[in-house]
C-alpha cells in the first residue's frame, strides 16, 4: 500500500509541478514576474519532493516511468489550464476583401478597437485589420470576420508588451 501511495504521489506531484511550470512560463513571457516567482516557488518545491523519491529509487524503473508520465500529463493539463484562463491579449491581423469594409464599422460599433488600411492582393483590393483583444475574445472576433468574409486571412499575434491605444473592456 505504501508503494502505491508513493507512486501516486510521484505521478500527481509531477502533474502539478509541470502544470505550474507551464503557467509560470506564460506569466514570465507576458511580463508578470512576481506571480511567476510565487508559482515557481511552489513548482520547485513539489518537483524536488518527487525527484527525491525517484533518485533514491533509481533501481526501481516503475518510479522513473511514473515520474515521466506525470511530466507528460502535466504538460497537457498545464496547457489546458492556460487556455481556460486565457491570460493577456492577442493581436488579430486580418485581411479582407475591400467590398466587406462594413466589417470594420460593425466591429467598432461592438466596441472592438480596429485599425484598418488599404492594401492590394493577388485577387484585388483588400483591407488590413489590426485588432487587439483579450485572449478569450480572439476566437469570437475571428469567427465574426469569417462569417462575413469566408475568404478572410486571419493571423493571431502574441504581443509581449504594448502601450496606449484603445482596448475593449469586456
Amino acid at each position: 500500500m505504501e508503494s502505491v501511495l508513493e507512486l501516486l504521489f510521484i505521478f500527481f506531484a509531477r502533474v502539478i509541478d509541470v502544470s505550474l511550470g507551464t503557467i509560470r512560463m506564460i506569466l514570465v513571457i507576458r511580463g508578470s514576474k512576481v506571480p511567476a516567482a510565487v508559482i515557481g516557488f511552489f513548482e520547485i518545491l513539489v518537483y524536488t519532493l518527487a525527484l527525491g523519491i525517484v533518485v533514491k529509487a533509481l533501481d526501481e524503473p516503475v518510479k522513473l516511468i511514473i515520474f515521466c508520465l506525470g511530466f507528460a500529463l502535466g504538460i497537457l493539463i498545464g496547457s489546458m489550464i492556460e487556455e481556460k484562463i486565457a491570460l493577456g491579449y492577442r493581436g488579430i491581423l486580418g485581411v479582407i476583401d475591400r467590398e466587406h469594409s462594413y466589417i470594420v464599422h460593425e466591429l467598432r460599433e461592438e466596441g472592438y478597437p480596429v485599425t484598418s488600411w488599404e492594401a492590394s492582393g493577388k485577387a484585388g483590393p483588400k483591407l488590413v485589420l489590426n485588432i487587439m483583444v483579450k485572449r478569450n475574445m480572439a476566437g469570437s472576433v475571428a469567427d465574426r470576420i469569417y462569417e462575413k468574409d469566408p475568404h478572410a486571412f486571419i493571423m493571431f499575434l502574441e504581443p509581449k508588451y504594448f502601450r496606449g491605444g484603445y482596448l475593449k473592456k469586456k
